[in-house]
């Protein structure tokens, strides 16, 4: 069932014009997908709910530094299947239905989202009050139309709170005009500081991302994803991204997810980098350098110089 989900959404965002990745395995996400400024990695899950806290942590921290925004899509809670035109919260990550993201890219945002106690909308608090008071209405006759306090009126005319659906409903008839807003799937999400735990990595690894930083460049530690590591400098407004993957021999696994990530870097617009403890050959198929060519580099736009010398041999 999720490989099938996998597969429909690939061909889901093609046809809107996305660049996607492949799909991997054993990785807080499963896709990254790119059109123009927007940015999305996504996670596929049959069950939304089995996203743990950890794994949530990490998919926010590489959309930060990917610049980009999480996105579930599923297909039940633990409890019940995922309601269609709903967007559920899983740590602050948005996750919708396969048929609700399909309608948004159509056009159709959600107008709803599930929160304890119910669904629930968003709604322009400040149209609220400008028609309510242009109607001479008072907040205790709205109250009493609701069915909800006139605390709560003024909680939503002050965007502190938004009312159920029901409520939301009865307001918009009573008043004759439309409240509710539609919900931004892409939305940044901005709630994750990002910690380089570099404490649990190995020497040499930790050796490659200090030399990277002496370079020039802001260097990320990654955890459960095809890289090691995402390292960015800003050179005249123009941001690159190298993703890094740091190991101490080369094999064919290495090779695999190094390839995985040199596609991924394309799509991203920017370049991938396999730093090697000790490189034993020259790579035909991959920008490569040791620990010890890198110590070599002046700075960043050297290793950035560099490794498109290399893409160009490759070509």
């Amino acid at each position: 069932m999720r490989e099938i989900l996998i597969s429909e959404c690939i061909e889901l965002l093609r046809s809107h014009k996305f660049i996607v990745s492949k799909p991997l395995g054993r990785s807080c996400f499963d896709m990254v997908a790119s059109k123009e400024d927007i940015r999305l990695i996504l996670k596929i899950l049959k069950n939304i709910d089995s996203l743990s806290r950890d794994q949530s942590k990490e998919l926010k921290k590489i959309s930060k530094i990917l610049h980009g925004t999480p996105l579930i899509i599923g297909i039940r809670t633990r409890n019940a299947p995922m309601e269609h035109g709903v967007v559920y919260d899983r740590y602050n990550i948005k996750a919708v239905t396969f048929e609700t993201f399909r309608d948004y890219l159509e056009g159709s945002p959600p107008m709803v989202y599930a929160n304890r106690g119910g669904f629930f909308v968003k709604i322009d608090g400040k149209v609220l009050k400008e028609v309510r008071e242009a109607m001479g209405i008072s907040v205790g006759k709205l109250a009493e139309v609701a069915g909800v306090s006139r605390k709560a009126i003024y909680k939503y005319e002050t965007q502190m709170a938004n009312p159920s659906v029901d409520v939301a409903l009865k307001i918009e008839e009573f008043l004759d005009v439309p409240l509710v807003k539609g919900i931004d799937l892409f939305e940044p999400v901005d709630d994750e500081d990002v910690e380089n735990k570099l404490e649990n990595l190995e020497d040499f690894k930790k050796e490659a991302i200090n030399f990277l930083n002496e370079l020039g460049f802001k260097s990320f530690v990654v955890e459960k994803a095809p890289f090691d590591a995402v390292a960015e400098k800003d050179m005249d407004n123009n941001l690159n991204i190298l993703l890094t993957n740091i190991e101490e021999k080369d094999n064919e696994e290495v090779k695999r997810k190094a390839l995985f990530v040199r596609e991924l870097s394309r799509l991203l617009d920017g370049y991938s980098l396999l730093i090697l403890e000790e490189k034993e050959k020259e790579y035909k198929n991959l920008p490569v350098v040791s620990i010890e060519e890198l110590k070599k580099m002046d700075d960043a736009l050297e290793l950035i110089e560099h490794i498109k010398s290399m893409l160009r041999d490759i070509r």
